[in-house]
């Protein structure tokens, strides 16, 4: 049977319960600002987010949070008046000796006091943040699981510094950023082995960084002091290992504009001359940041010339195509396009490209084209966008023709849950031929899809297919969520001429037929 095992409060709207469940006892985390979740985790195998343990949880929290305030406003005697009568020195030898051997009593402490430590020349938190990580035992239950390692140490730390930039002290925010660094980098090369480290979710490593790049947004940070850091560590081997010299890059890439573009930009040239494959994703990121440097310092023309001697790289290679376009210059544009498709080395033959010819094609009223390249998108499914553009490429009388031509290969797709066919007809304002094609596999989910569009022309076969289709629904599916849906079916029917009448035999038939179902007889019995 499921239980809450153990439900605690590790930190302020901070609760952690062990829950055995089916397979286990599960780590289950969940913040609240008071009254709302705000975020939750739980280490079962569930693939829904959040799985079914996590309002359970809620609701015990909530039971918790209900009975403590009753319990306070009963007792003669509350936690509040008891520490009044307590001398400074008893409560602080209490607390030494019940954080003395509990690492979450400690971190409490020093999350709610550390900002009184006194600067001593080296940053106060990383000695703070190393002893919390330090105590994470790799392995242990509610540390990591099949969805990735949980490192509620640096989460506590991470929102610290947020509630530090929220109350304007930026400084703090960045001591604790920076400090969350170098004691995470530590961590990982000092204790972190094999697999473990491709099992730490992109946060813990992309945080630090997101909230150097708030803190810089204002204006009692110095801006300066904070670059020079970033360049005195992204020069660092150990970051390289790690691979997060692109977090530091890309905070210098913000930062630099108000600082040192230049020197910003000579050093992602050093790191471009570097990289092997200039097509490579590793290529294409130092160039966006240099153009980017480039664009954000009101220098235009030297990131186009970036992007134009670039266009090995797809994204450069669009950028070339949809300047041409809106310059009018098609030839140019579609010489671009063609020469990357023919290449055999690139990974990017999605649709834009064919969109971009289309998008030419249309300027240039090619005719062929169009008709050429928009089948392209209707090919293999209905897509009422690229439909209406094909269609504009026939004249009426030519029309006809085409349509059958298409309906036709639709039709040879065979699978009979393949929606292009009906999909045509529907578009087209057939409603006897979409209804003999619905009927040829009278499936629930199509009738509810196409009804309307033949429904108030041929309410009698409608109905005959609704009600074909539903026998068959309810003879295969139980449970309340099919009841519910059959009663959502009756519903539509009933707005069909004549459909009330069969409804009501429908029911009767069923209260009948399925009388030990007893959920649908009391969902059937609804109005």
């Amino acid at each position: 049977m499921s239980t809450i095992l153990d439900l605690r409060e590790t930190a302020p709207n901070h609760w952690q319960a062990k829950y055995e469940g089916n397979y286990g006892v599960y780590t289950v985390k969940i913040r609240t600002d008071g009254k709302r979740r705000m975020s939750s985790s739980c280490s079962c195998p569930s693939a829904y987010d959040p799985c079914k343990h996590i309002p359970i949880v809620e609701e015990a929290i909530a039971e918790r949070i209900a009975k403590n305030a009753g319990n306070r406003q009963g007792t003669k005697l509350r936690v509040e008046e008891l520490l009044k009568n307590c001398t400074h020195e008893e409560l602080y030898t209490f607390i030494v000796r019940m954080a003395k051997n509990n690492p979450d009593l400690t971190n409490a402490v020093f999350l709610e006091f550390a900002e009184k430590i006194e600067d001593e020349g080296g940053n106060k938190y990383v000695a703070i943040i190393r002893r919390g990580l330090e105590n994470i035992v790799l392995g242990e239950d509610g540390y990591y699981d099949e969805k990735g390692i949980d490192l509620d140490v640096l989460d506590e730390w991470a929102e610290k510094a947020e509630q530090f930039l929220h109350k304007e002290k930026p400084r703090e925010a960045v001591l604790i950023a920076q400090a969350y660094i170098e004691a995470f980098v530590r961590w990982l090369q000092e204790t972190v082995e094999g697999d473990f480290i491709d099992r730490i979710p992109e946060t813990y490593w992309s945080y630090p960084f997101k909230i150097l790049e708030k803190a810089a947004a204002d204006p009692k940070v110095e801006v300066k002091a904070l670059y020079e850091y970033g360049m005195a560590e992204v020069a660092k081997k150990k970051y390289a290992d790690l691979g997060m010299e692109d977090h530091f890059n890309d905070l210098l890439m913000i930062l630099s504009v108000r600082v040192n573009p230049h020197a910003f930009i000579a050093l992602q040239r050093q790191l471009l001359d570097r990289v092997t494959d200039k097509s490579s994703y590793e290529a294409e990121k130092i160039l966006r940041r240099i153009i980017h440097c480039y664009t954000q310092c009101q220098e235009p023309e030297k990131a186009w010339n970036y992007v134009e001697a670039h266009i090995q790289i797809a994204r450069f290679r669009r950028m070339a195509v949809e300047k041409r376009i809106e310059e009018k210059r098609f030839t140019d544009a579609k010489k671009l396009i063609h020469d990357y498709i023919a290449t055999k080395q690139h990974t990017d033959r999605s649709d834009i490209w064919d969109e971009y010819l289309l998008r030419i094609a249309q300027e240039e009223r090619d005719i062929p084209a169009i008709r050429s390249i928009a089948y392209g998108f209707i090919r293999q499914t209905f897509n009422a966008r690229y439909y209406g553009i094909y269609k504009s490429a026939f004249s009426a009388g030519e029309w006809e023709e085409a349509f059958e031509r298409l309906f036709g290969h639709y039709t040879s797709l065979k699978s009979p849950w393949h929606d292009a066919a009906a999909d045509l007809l529907a578009a087209e304002g057939k409603a006897e031929r979409l209804l003999e094609q619905v009927g040829k596999h009278p499936a629930l989910e199509k009738l509810e899809k196409y009804h309307r569009f033949f429904a108030g022309l041929f309410p009698e076969k409608t109905l005959a297919l609704f009600r074909r289709a539903l026998d068959r629904y309810a003879a295969e599916n139980t449970g309340r969520t099919h009841y519910e849906h059959i009663l959502t079916v009756f519903e539509k029917m009933q707005k069909i001429p004549g459909g009330d009448v069969l409804v009501g035999d429908m029911k009767a038939h069923y209260r009948v037929t399925y009388k030990n179902r007893r959920a649908m007889v009391e969902i059937l019995n609804r109005k």
